[in-house]
């Protein structure tokens, strides 16, 4: 019994000298965010929000449409940038390669994440690095298609006749006619004021998948050749692209940014 209680004795003056010790040279709870050596929010100094509108003239299905596009964007420290875009045919685009008599019009939707890096953002004059990850889809159909009808799922409506007479019909879920899409690029920037910048830029889409659209008409089956293609752009970035997030700490002590 003397033995046993010497032992326990003994346990526990070793686990607090143990305990006494660790404790002298650790006295604070480690933590990932607390930890001086890897914060990554620390590095962060500005913040920025902006949208940027923009037109480009992009390559689809064999010829060149314009389209219409907007982009929101965070940005941080003014190189790195995150958000979305969306982009979308403007007017009626009807390419001679679906057909001579410009028969078809060829509608196209695309967008999703895009990120940019901007090396040198206080420059005048400098570029940066866009990329859009995300999906498109495209629509063709004859030209004055009435798309109101709900005529036996026809997606034309009053069904369509192609250039031979023959009437063409068709079904097709939005669902089923996606394609992923990637658009790298490149844009020359501006700093025109502190918080407005124009850029021009040329980008390459790239498009990959197939079309769940059924027609017995196969050009009017969108296919992902028709959604690739080389694209240039211009618009203008507006918003506030420099917020210092360190502003009170600086006024403060008097200090710059580190």
């Amino acid at each position: 019994m003397m033995k046993s209680k010497n032992l326990i004795l003994m346990m526990l003056a070793m686990v607090l000298t143990t305990t006494g010790i660790y404790a002298q040279d650790h006295n604070e709870t480690k933590t990932v965010f607390g930890n001086k050596k890897f914060n990554p929010f620390k590095k962060i100094n500005t913040l920025g929000l902006y949208v940027a509108p923009e037109i480009q003239y992009a390559g689809l299905a064999g010829g060149y449409a314009p389209m219409g596009g907007v982009s929101a964007m965070l940005q941080v420290n003014k190189k790195w940038g995150i958000g979305g875009v969306a982009y979308s045919t403007l007017g009626e685009y009807t390419p001679t390669k679906l057909s001579s008599m410009k028969s078809y019009n060829f509608d196209a939707q695309f967008g999703g994440l895009k990120l940019e890096y901007t090396p040198k953002p206080n420059s005048l004059v400098h570029v940066s690095f866009p990329l859009v990850i995300g999906a498109g889809m495209a629509q063709i159909d004859s030209v004055g298609a009435n798309h109101n009808s709900k005529n036996d799922g026809d997606m034309y409506g009053e069904k369509g006749k192609d250039e031979s007479g023959m009437k063409e019909s068709g079904k097709m879920g939005k669902e089923d006619n996606l394609f992923f899409m990637i658009q790298p690029g490149i844009h020359l920037e501006t700093n025109i004021l502190k918080y407005a910048k124009i850029f021009v830029g040329a980008n390459y889409r790239i498009a990959a998948g197939k079309s769940g659209v059924t027609s017995t008409n196969p050009l009017l089956i969108p296919t992902s050749s028709q959604m690739s293609g080389l694209s240039v752009n211009f618009g203008i970035k507006v918003g506030l692209f420099d917020y210092d997030i360190h502003r009170k700490k600086n006024k403060i002590t008097n200090q710059p940014n580190p």
